[in-house]
């Protein structure tokens, strides 16, 4: 065995105890390893700081020796390898490729990018130096491979490795399969400078190989069993060299290289690698020569069955395009109607991107074809991806210059319930039902009543009520008017509507006469709507007018202390598009009120009652007589009589319920609550006492309805004791509504003075968690209840994101009340900003966002601030100095 010498060297990082090899190569005979020089000092530096250990070149005489050797690769490929590179050109030269290798993939698989630089540094002196040059190019093929597992190379790196190989005339021997991986290397990586240089050598390195495709006998049986041939749909074979030269055709164009596009393209065409349908399909006449080469390419991949090809070359284009022409708009139509067959979600998701750029870059006397833009809408709700249809929505009306349709039946019907039950978008919901009745787009008698029930619900009086008027007669009337959930919603946001112009009154000091019974917004449950007629559970065993249901599941309706949609009620007549109110820390404003006189607010009052006893009486009429109707009904009607004020009708249907023997299960129970707890809180916790003392368990609903009403009227020992009653009854998880409605009480101080500041922040974080444990997303109303905590609490950041998740885009932005608050949220942060609580970044993009960005002076003064050199004192001792600076 020949002598060896030892190279010393820190290990870098704590690393796994094994690392595979792939792509082994020769062990090199060579035995003698070198050591560098290194000074007294630094080795001392270095044994002091990081652990070292000895790694020895083996000799191949000795597979003792050998195997060691291969074991200490194993355990540490990286670190034997800087251990080796350290003794020098002759070291790293009779190195083995195999452990080379190993160290290049230990790296890629644990994303050591640091490293890669010195493995192409390594490998050029290799080539460079080593007369033998098949070596370094192997290795160098071994580095191109990596780029399948992990893009790690950058182009400066690829063109250092391609011009050694040129010097060292090795480009000639370089496999099919490399060539076609580092084009395609080439062109995924962004557009740069360094484009057409990189270009210009890999392109005849591809040509080259294209040509001999003429001989069939070499393709059988030297390209096929190296794996560089690819099928397309129609079963023709092609050299993958075909996609990499697909892209580059694309890139020169795009670079401005039309000659050698066009010449490219040629070339392609003459070895038939091109479709002749898709150069037909291809305005070969328009002046966009960047839209004729993709035209081309697209459609052909589209013909090849590469859809997913095809989809990266158009992205390529159009997602850097400033201003999309109007040939290339077209290929986009054809592109889509491919993607919307039998889409997966990726495809589906691309075309809603696509659809959004056309709306957004194309010139003004282009217009998306409104089929197209159906079958979109309709693909969408098909496949349930309900949330790009709203994406694209949203887009179509942001259109200037043309006024894109909503969605038809049931699409529409369906975008309207993700909007009002899912993502909340209260401000595309205006939009979406705004749209219907000005455009009087005609919907099916089947989805009308669903359509004006979600209007209702997220309190679009103005709309709904319209749509209701428009369905209510004729032959399909019953469609609507004798839909009980759509007459509840209906019902109860006219009633919300008019108590709230009924306070506004108040504020100004004006007597107007009383009302059988003020309520407050009390929208329909869905749990009522659909319950089962026949079942009954919990029969009544006293008095059939226990009550209580006024808190809905927690996928409905918003706290009743506003209307969901904006701060305040909206107007019946669309009047209130132009929003005023109050400061987002003082109580919420009311829309569109500040601008009547008195005698119009009360008309205006009249004329929501009225309207809400009309949607009533309606209903009560096609159900009449009531000895036939179901118990689902009755229990509508005894709903919707308590909601506008009758609560004599209300416990009369409760009496024919009883009298016809239908039995009342937990629901009309809970019903019956509601009413009594609206009208008398204190009644009604009386009523939660005598419903255990008869038999009936109160459940979550029926605490949660009385403890509403308590902090309606702010009665925070009521609160508190039935809070407690509900946790010994093992109730925990109280409905959404009753949380909100604790979170608002809180946060306008109705209840729990002494919870201010951090402990108000901290329920609000703890109201929204519960909603999206249960998949609801907390509407806006109780965003702006969480932003009001954390401004209290002095918390810029939250406030911050309460609003980016639960108020930006789900109401009108230019709400006086929304302005308001993110006039508060951008105040505070830049108290923050002022005291260096927050970074200057961080406060700049959060400013933005808030439509309050730092001015000039702001920037220029932060900027100085930061460049300021900062004064320390040198610290005694024990003192650790001014770090303030």
């Amino acid at each position: 065995m020949s002598a060896s010498r030892t190279i010393l060297l820190p290990s870098l990082r704590a690393r796994p105890a094994t690392a595979s090899a792939t792509n082994v190569a020769e062990v090199k005979p060579e035995a003698t390893s070198v050591v560098p020089e290194r000074t007294e000092s630094t080795s001392a530096q270095t044994e002091e700081t990081e652990r070292t250990y000895e790694v020895s070149l083996p000799s191949t005489s000795s597979p003792a020796e050998l195997a060691e050797f291969r074991e200490k690769v194993r355990k540490d490929p990286l670190g034997t390898y800087l251990a080796v590179r350290k003794g020098g050109v002759e070291a790293l030269t009779t190195y083995s490729s195999e452990f080379i290798t190993s160290a290049i993939w230990y790296c890629v698989n644990r994303n050591l990018r640091e490293h890669i630089p010195t493995f192409v540094e390594d490998i050029i002196v290799i080539m460079d130096q080593r007369t033998n040059k098949t070596r370094g190019r192997l290795l160098m093929e071994a580095l191109f491979s990596t780029v399948r597992a992990r893009m790690m190379l950058t182009k400066k790196n690829i063109w250092d490795l391609l011009q050694c190989m040129k010097r060292n005339d090795q480009l000639q021997f370089m496999r099919t399969s490399i060539r076609t991986l580092v084009a395609g290397s080439i062109v995924k990586l962004p557009p740069d400078e360094m484009d057409r240089e990189l270009l210009d050598m890999m392109l005849p390195l591809l040509l080259e190989k294209m040509h001999k495709l003429g001989d069939s006998t070499l393709v059988m049986q030297n390209w096929a069993s190296k794996d560089v041939l690819e099928s397309t749909d129609g079963g023709v074979a092609l050299p993958r060299i075909v996609w990499p030269l697909f892209r580059i055709n694309v890139r020169l164009a795009t670079l401005g290289e039309k000659s050698k596009a066009s010449e490219l393209m040629a070339t392609l065409a003459d070895r038939q690698f091109i479709d002749t349908q898709a150069i037909n399909e291809t305005d070969l006449s328009a002046k966009d020569f960047v839209y004729v080469i993709l035209s081309v390419l697209v459609r052909t991949c589209i013909r090849y069955g590469w859809f997913s090809r095809a989809t990266t070359l158009l992205f390529s284009v159009v997602t850097t395009r400033q201003e999309i022409s109007v040939p290339l708009a077209r290929l986009i139509e054809d592109w889509m109607v491919n993607a919307l067959t039998n889409p997966r979600e990726e495809d589906a998701s691309r075309a809603a991107t696509m659809m959004s750029l056309l709306f957004q870059r194309t010139p003004k006397d282009y217009v998306v074809p409104p089929k197209l833009l159906q079958h979109f809408y309709n693909v969408a709700f098909e496949c349930n991806f309900p949330a790009l249809a709203e994406t694209v929505y949203a887009a179509s009306q942001e259109v200037e210059h043309h006024r894109y349709p909503p969605p038809r039946d049931m699409s529409l019907l369906r975008l309207m319930g993700f909007l009002a039950t899912n993502s909340r978008n209260v401000h595309l919901a205006r939009v979406l039902a705004s749209h219907v009745v000005e455009e009087d787009i005609q919907l099916p008698p089947p989805m009308r009543a669903g359509f004006i029930a979600h209007a209702a619900s997220l309190g679009l009086a103005g709309d709904a009520r319209a749509l209701w008027e428009k369905y209510s007669t004729g032959r399909d009337a019953p469609y609507v008017v004798g839909n009980g959930m759509t007459m509840l919603r209906l019902v109860g946001v006219l009633t919300s509507a008019a108590d709230k112009a009924r306070a506004a009154l108040a504020e100004r000091g004006v007597d107007v006469p009383d009302v059988p019974r003020g309520n407050v917004s009390d929208g329909a449950s869905e749990d009522q709507e659909r319950i089962d007629q026949t079942t009954s559970s919990s029969p009544l065993i006293k008095e059939p007018d226990l009550p209580a249901f006024d808190a809905p599941p927690p996928s409905t309706t918003p706290p009743p202390h506003s209307d969901p949609s904006a701060e305040e009620p909206p107007s019946v007549d669309n009047s209130d598009s132009s929003a005023s109110a109050e400061d987002g820390m003082e109580p919420r404003g009311r829309r569109g009120f500040a601008a009547l006189t008195d005698a119009e607010l009360l008309a205006r009052e009249a004329d929501l009652r009225r309207s809400a006893e009309r949607v009533f009486d309606a209903y009560y009429q096609t159900k009449l007589p009531l000895e036939r109707v179901s118990h689902h009904e009755l229990t509508s009607l005894a709903r919707g009589a308590s909601i506008v004020g009758r609560d004599g009708l209300s416990l009369e249907v409760f009496a024919l319920m009883k009298r016809l023997g239908m039995k009342m299960d937990m629901l009309d129970v809970n019903l019956a609550l509601a009413n009594v707890a609206r009208a008398d809180y204190l009644a009604g916790a009386g009523y939660l006492a005598r419903m255990s003392a008869s038999g009936v368990q109160p459940d979550a609903v029926s605490f949660g309805t009385v403890i509403h009403w308590a902090a309606h009227h702010g009665d925070a020992p009521l609160v508190a004791s039935l809070l407690r009653q509900a946790r010994q009854a093992g109730i925990a998880d109280l409905s959404f509504k009753t949380l909100a409605s604790l979170l608002h009480a809180t946060v306008e101080g109705k209840i729990a003075e002494d919870v201010v500041g951090p402990k108000q922040l901290q329920y609000a974080e703890e109201v929204v968690s519960a909603m999206l444990e249960k998949g609801a997303v907390p509407p806006p109303d109780v965003g702006r209840d969480c932003i009001k905590a954390a401004l209290r609490a002095g918390n810029p950041i939250k406030a911050f994101d309460f609003w980016r998740l639960y108020v930006k885009g789900k109401t009108e932005y230019e709400d006086r009340v929304q302005k308001r608050l993110r006039g508060s949220i951008a105040s505070l942060i830049r108290q923050h900003l002022r005291k260096g609580a927050l970074p200057f970044e961080t406060s700049a993009v959060m400013l933005y966002e808030l439509g309050s960005p730092m001015s000039t002076l702001e920037l220029a003064r932060y900027r100085a601030e930061e460049r300021a050199p900062r004064v320390a004192t040198q610290p005694s001792s024990g003192d650790e100095g001014d770090r303030e600076g």
